[in-house]
């Protein structure tokens, strides 16, 4: 199937509300394809198709879309969820150092 022939069956299902269908596209042509699929939908359209989805399956298609179609979902209430805070290392940490090289010298 064509990335133009998925498009029409993903908004196929989208018009008759058919979460299975829209669930069964994404497992058959991957997660790549489906991207595709939804990136080429208007932004309405996308954000109809990833609240069908579960929020696994809506968080791995949103990493693979556009960065301009994901700032066009903001506004719709579809966004990744905010990154983990990073674990900072405590300056002691970063200021240790391997002093037995230079007891050795």
């Amino acid at each position: 199937m064509t990335r133009q022939q998925l498009h029409i069956a993903l908004r196929t299902a989208l018009l008759s509300r058919d979460v299975r269908q829209i669930r069964i596209l994404l497992a058959t042509y991957g997660l790549p394809a489906f991207s595709g699929a939804v990136a080429d939908c208007s932004p309405r359209t996308a954000a109809d198709a990833l609240s069908l989805l579960s929020s696994d399956d809506r968080h791995a298609v949103l990493c693979h879309l556009p960065r301009a179609m994901c700032e066009q979902l903001r506004p719709l209430g579809i966004a990744l969820p905010p990154a983990k805070p990073m674990r900072h290392l405590s300056w002691s940490l970063l200021a240790w150092r391997d002093t037995s090289a230079h007891v050795r010298s």
